[in-house]
């Protein structure tokens, strides 16, 4: 029944939670008995937006003597109230993008690679008489959950996200050359919210107010002085951060970019399970969807998402399953001997492992910037709202910040410093001594 529905409400380009329930009673005999609206999300698992969970009951006329039961919930997701917190971290761009994400992007995938399409049933994307609105399938209802946002994810879960995110990489190199005009009408649809020059205020004040934090954590946990090397190296990022990870972002070949996910972290993951044993993952955010390299969504998934020893025991491994993913998605699509042969050349281990250490650093950066939200306590969360420009540019808002930070936080970020260190990635901001003496 529900797949049926999905087909009708995806056609209707006005719905609204009142809408669809007439579509209901119109399709089915839909006669509700109740709604009930509850949280969607726990504190401190959502700050872009506000979610919220409709418990729709109700009975079906079936013809018989007795109705059938209805109960069914949708997810609906909103705007938060206050002005000033979207106006600052750009809410009213994040969710113009979702929306057309989910209007024009997620439908042609959807219609052409139904099952490289990682993300939740979209009802309805748009505006109502309550503002915008993102109107999805409840995932629950499927058997996913989230997971506890503290703890690093293990390998097994890793496995399933990249092998899904290979799945949604896939569709790009397909269609780019299936259907390259569809493609481009698409994309066009989505644009770059974070690293461009609107934003360039707010996020470069936040990345900066980011390392001010950690350094701040490093130097408190620096007891025999193993950090002192990596603080030094680190505090040369000071004023770097946003113009890195931007470049890193923006600076691409044509044939090695992919529509990405954009904000894949923990929090935006649900899994499924079959006993014990995890079988399935959903994306569930795209406000930051965009174009760019594909190891940008794994650099961002595996430095908010994991510990220092998963990276250090199964790093090559998981790019080994991201590759061999994407490879039996291509190598399984209708294009040409020629494309296939020649994608399977570009999208090896070694050249994903090439740009993977050739973008570290914007892994080091999302560490900087994601990791406190990852590891604050849920009754200890930053109040969002009463925060400013000025706040972030004169260390008001990591002076209230440092207060939350957990032992979760300090202990993944002095791992994170140590492993950049050890690594020699850290060696990469040397030269930028020479261009500030410049």
């Amino acid at each position: 029944m529900l797949e049926s529905f999905n087909n009708n409400v995806e056609n209707e380009k006005k719905e609204t939670i009142e809408n669809i329930l007439r579509a209901y009673e119109r399709n089915y005999g839909l006669t509700v008995e109740s709604t009930e609206c509850t949280a969607g999300s726990k504190m401190g698992d959502n700050y872009m937006s506000v979610v919220k969970r409709i418990k729709i009951i109700g009975t079906i006329a079936n013809g018989s003597d007795e109705d059938s039961v209805f109960n069914r919930t949708l997810i609906v997701k909103r705007q938060i109230a206050s002005i000033s917190r979207r106006q600052l971290f750009r809410c009213d761009e994040a969710f113009e993008n979702e929306i057309a994400a989910y209007c024009h992007l997620i439908p042609v995938f959807r219609k052409h690679y139904p099952h490289q399409v990682p993300y939740p049933l979209c009802f309805f994307a748009g505006k109502d008489s309550d503002g915008e609105v993102v109107i999805l399938e409840d995932l629950c209802e499927s058997g996913y959950k989230m997971v506890n946002r503290m703890k690093g994810l293990d390998y097994d879960h890793c496995r399933i996200v990249v092998q899904e995110l290979a799945k949604l990489h896939s569709i790009s190199l397909i269609m780019k050359k299936e259907r390259p005009i569809q493609f481009k009408e698409a994309l066009d649809s989505v644009k770059e919210i974070v690293y461009c020059p609107e934003a360039f205020d707010f996020y470069k004040a936040s990345l900066d107010s980011s390392l001010r934090e950690a350094l701040s954590s490093l130097s408190a946990h620096n007891v025999e002085g193993e950090l002192n090397e990596p603080i030094a190296k680190l505090a040369k990022l000071k004023g770097e951060t946003f113009k890195i990870m931007s470049e890193q972002i923006l600076h691409n070949t044509d044939e090695f970019s992919v529509v990405c996910s954009g904000d894949l972290w923990i929090n935006n993951l649900m899994f499924r399970y079959k006993g014990c044993e995890v079988e399935g993952v959903k994306f569930i955010d795209l406000q930051t969807v965009r174009y760019t390299s594909p190891v940008i969504d794994i650099l961002h998934f595996l430095f908010s998402s994991t510990d220092k020893q998963l990276r250090v025991d199964r790093l090559d491994q998981l790019l080994s399953d991201y590759v061999s993913e994407l490879t039996h998605c291509i190598c399984a699509s209708d294009l040409p001997d020629t494309d296939i042969k020649n994608y399977s050349k570009l999208y090896t281990v070694t050249n994903i492992k090439r740009q993977y250490m050739d973008k570290v650093m914007y892994g080091l950066g999302i560490a900087m910037w994601l990791l406190p939200a990852v590891t604050f306590h849920p009754e200890h969360i930053p109040d969002l709202d009463v925060m400013t420009l000025n706040d972030f540019k004169d260390s008001k808002v990591e002076k209230a910040v440092t207060q939350m930070h957990t032992t979760e936080y300090h202990t993944r970020m002095k791992d994170v410093a140590l492993e950049f260190y050890q690594n020699g990635h850290l060696d990469h901001l040397d030269h930028l001594d020479q261009v500030k003496s410049n």
